[in-house]
């Protein structure tokens, strides 16, 4: 099956990879629940993010199944991050979805 991978995305993970936080992270790896596959997942610590770009994410029908989603895994222990985006990502905008990512999967920088 072809995923398709936003640009958003390969920034976020290109950031992630050069703060050293892709360590035991998988990408784009369904999981078994809705035909759910996160963007971002660290399955060892039962985190989850999905990036949302607004264009497609905005509306009210992909919403609750975006919250439906999130409700399904919290209820099998995930705990899960949904992070809103308007596409292109600027470099400074993928810092700060990065720190937010470091700070919910609890690796700070020393």
């Amino acid at each position: 099956m072809y995923l398709k991978v936003s640009k958003g995305e390969i920034s976020v993970f290109s950031a992630l990879s050069t703060a050293g936080l892709t360590s035991g992270m998988v990408t784009q790896q369904p999981i078994i629940l809705r035909a759910t596959i996160p963007d971002f997942c660290w399955y060892e610590l039962k985190k989850i993010v999905y990036l949302d770009g607004i264009p497609v994410h905005k509306k009210d029908k992909q919403q609750q199944k975006d919250q439906e989603i999130v409700e399904l895994l919290e209820q099998r222990g995930w705990d899960v991050l949904r992070i809103s985006y308007d596409p292109p990502l600027t470099p400074i905008e993928t810092e700060e979805i990065v720190e937010t990512i470091r700070r919910f999967i609890g690796i700070v920088e020393e």
